[in-house]
């Protein structure tokens, strides 16, 4: 219904966070060495290393949100099939009832 509102709130919010990421490139253009406790990165601007670390925090992330994902999806499954056991059991014991009330009607 409202895909096309989506759509382009989506293109906007992807431009505009381009666009933001392309002014920071831009003002911030100094080289610098990424120096951890036992690895010594090359020599990028500032920029650069800040995209490596959205996009690694954005893989992290996807990663930890799938197992959820993965962990509802399952525990999905095993409560739907306890819902139908249990329908099947309601549904036995109507029949039971329905056929016990039957057969005292008849006598």
């Amino acid at each position: 219904m409202l895909k096309w509102l989506k759509r382009i709130v989506s293109a906007v919010l992807i431009i505009f966070f381009l666009a933001i990421g392309v002014f920071f490139a831009i003002r911030n253009p100094q080289i610098i060495s990424l120096d951890l406790v036992f690895w010594q990165g090359p020599e990028l601007s500032v920029a650069l290393y800040m995209i490596l670390a959205f996009t690694f925090g954005a893989c992290v992330a996807l990663l930890i949100s799938s197992v959820a994902f993965l962990h509802n999806e399952r525990q999905i499954r095993v409560l739907t099939r306890k819902n139908e056991k249990a329908r099947q059991e309601i549904d036995a014991l109507r029949k039971a009832s329905i056929t016990k009330e039957l057969s005292v009607g008849k006598e």
